[in-house]
Formats: structure tokens, sequence, C-alpha cells
């Protein structure tokens, strides 16, 4: 399939996903400028003295809460990729070692290879709201109904290789080797688990959210005299970047949802659940 981003046209098309929250605020900063410029000095409407500096003072501060939440929420939706690659070659090398060191037969490779994509499924699936072990593939028949599903499995996997340590396959020195990778399963968990249940400050949210406020409602009388009717066109366009960029920072805060900004947490479970099923085939 070709890449639609060397052309012109791929490089600017789709818009971003939040584009149609964001056309809303566009189009509210539209409308308002026609009221100012509407409503200028000329018409009889005085201009606010203070209006210019505080557009300014108000951009400034801005600017740096800006910079912080954008920060903020691009390190969260980055330490989820970097998870969910862990998890990756983690379930890849604790099949490679399963197989090595246990030489497990074929109805064990089975069931240990859905076992390790199960997990990667199960933890999708939590991330994203309540799940059942029901709901993950593989697991559709079972008819235990554990509170923690990840968790749930991940104990069956550490159980397998108990299984193999008891009967002999495997001397202490070989089940350390694949705890390390059986540990880091429930690792990725806890850690997704943290990006997922911290929400941003509440604080720095609000204090950004009336800074945008308040620049929406004042810029326009600061501009509408040096820029007269032009002002129609700079106000939509500096909402849309200001705006476009905490509505961007507020859905990639979360990256484990469904939403075009968010890790395409399907194509991770698809690789480990290929990888597993090649490695221990």
């Amino acid at each position: 399939m070709a890449d639609n981003r060397r052309t012109l046209l791929g490089w600017i098309w789709p818009p971003p996903t939040i584009a149609r929250r964001l056309a809303i605020a566009v189009a509210a900063a539209a409308g308002y400028s026609v009221l100012a410029w509407a409503l200028n000095p000329t018409s009889g409407v005085a201009q606010p003295v203070w209006s210019s500096q505080f557009a300014m003072w108000n951009t400034a501060i801005l600017g740096l809460l800006v910079s912080f939440r954008t920060k903020v929420a691009y390190d969260r939706w980055w330490e989820g990729r970097i998870l969910w690659g862990g998890l990756v070659n983690h379930s890849r090398n604790l099949c490679l070692k399963a197989r090595e060191l246990a030489t497990p037969d074929i109805r064990e490779r089975h069931e240990f290879a859905g076992l390790v994509a199960g997990f990667a499924v199960a933890l999708m699936k939590l991330l994203r709201g309540p799940t059942r072990l029901s709901d993950v593939s593989g697991f559709e028949k079972q008819t235990v109904d554990p509170q923690h599903v990840p968790a749930y499995i991940a104990g069956r996997l550490i159980g397998f290789v108990a299984g193999w340590r008891r009967a002999g396959r495997i001397d202490g020195h070989m089940q350390q080797i694949l705890d390390t990778n059986l540990n880091a399963l429930m690792d990725v968990c806890g850690a997704c688990e943290r990006i997922r249940n911290t929400p941003h400050v509440p604080s720095y949210l609000s204090l950004l959210r009336h800074g945008l406020v308040l620049g929406f409602l004042v810029t326009p009388w600061a501009l509408v005299e040096p820029l007269g009717a032009w002002v129609i066109l700079v106000l939509p366009v500096m909402v849309y970047f200001l705006f476009g960029i905490e509505l961007t920072a507020e859905a990639v805060e979360q990256p484990f949802g469904r939403d075009g900004d968010d890790l395409a947490l399907e194509t991770y479970c698809e690789t480990i659940r290929k990888s597993a099923t090649d490695i221990l085939s």
C-alpha cells in the first residue's frame, strides 16, 4: 500500500481525531470575532484600555501551562507505548525460554501460547473497562469468574512453570530464568493501571482552561482595532491551535482507549498472539 503521507494532501489529511469537537470552538471563535468587529470603537463601543495588556499576559501564562500540559500528556502516552513494547518482548522471551528449557509437548505448547496471548487481551480489556474471563478469546467456555482477569491468567502461567519444577523437568535456576519474564507481565499490568487510574492534576487543568476561556473572550477586543475585519480570521486560527493542543492532550493522556490517537492495543495483542503461536508451534 502506498504511503499517502508523502503527498501534500496526505500530509494534512485526514483531520485530527479531535476535529469534530475542535470545529465547535473554531466556529464559536469566528462568530464571537464577528461580534467584536461589529461592535468595534468606530461604532461607538469603546475598546477597554487594558485589553491589549491582558491578552499579552494571558498568552504568556497560557504558553507555560500548555507546554506543561502537553509534556505530561505525551509522557503518559509514550510510557504506555514503552510498557506495551516491553510486554511484546517479555511474551516472546517467555515462550522461547519455556520451549527450550522445559521442552513442552504439543498440548502444553498450545495451552501455554494461549495463556500468553490471553494475558495481553485481558490486559487490553481491563484498561478499557470492567472485563470477565469469558470475554477473552480462547477462554469463552471458562466457568471461573476472577475479579482481576490478567492476574488470574498470569497465575495460570506461574502454575505451569511451578508444575514443571515439581516434575523435575526444570531446575531451580531454570525456574528463576522463567520467573524474570513471568514477573514482568504483572509489572507491566500494574504500570498501565497506574497510568489509567492517575488523572492529570485538576488544578492545572482548571488554570489552563480558565486561561483559554479568558483569552477567547478578551483577545478579539484587543485585536479588532489593529486588525479590523481580519480578526474574524485570526482568532479562529488561534483557537484552532490552542484549543486543539488541549483537546489532543486530553485524548492522549489516557492512551489505552479506542480513539485514533490512542495506542493500537489490538495490533500489539495480535503481535503477541502470532509470536507465541510461531514460537511454540
